[in-house]
């Protein structure tokens, strides 16, 4: 693994970068990143944590910023700036994680979705509340739901009739 590095903004090529944990994206507000990236340009770096590469060059693990990123390769750019943190893979999935379910309009689906996600990798209630800054009642009434089996995220896909 790589030395500890101190957290800085850098230019990363684009096609070393691996997406931990991808989201679909609504078409209407990913054409608004694009515009805005288009129009003023990139506001918040990207977050990626380095990785050894298997060709011996460094790759990098997409922590934060998958509409920046997609936004930026579709625009035709190779490199995007990125602020590069040194965290575990369990950190960085944790960070992905709360970043979706922090970031601003998100959908109830979403946030089900990542805590139950949470869940499963072995986090308590306390644990994703202090993570994700979500009221401790909230967490609790999800988790709650979640350990009685009353509703998962594959309960909200539509079944084919």
């Amino acid at each position: 693994m790589m030395n500890e590095l101190p957290e800085s903004v850098v230019m990363v090529p684009i096609d070393r970068i691996e997406i931990l944990n991808s989201r679909d994206r609504n078409e209407k507000v990913f054409s608004e990143i694009v515009d805005n990236i288009r129009d003023i340009g990139l506001k918040k770096p990207i977050t990626v944590t380095p990785r050894d590469g298997d060709d011996g060059k460094p790759k990098y693990l997409l922590v934060c910023g998958e509409g920046r990123l997609n936004a930026f390769s579709l625009l035709g750019e190779d490199h995007i700036p990125a602020l590069v943190v040194n965290v575990s893979d369990e950190d960085a999935l944790i960070m992905s994680l709360a970043e979706n379910i922090a970031r601003r309009g998100y959908r109830p689906l979403e946030i089900l979705s990542d805590i139950e996600a949470l869940r499963k990798r072995g986090h308590d209630a306390d644990d994703i509340t202090a993570k994700t800054g979500l009221s401790a009642k909230y967490v609790k009434d999800i988790v709650f739901l979640l350990d009685q089996g009353e509703v998962t995220w594959s309960s909200f896909l539509v079944q084919p009739s």
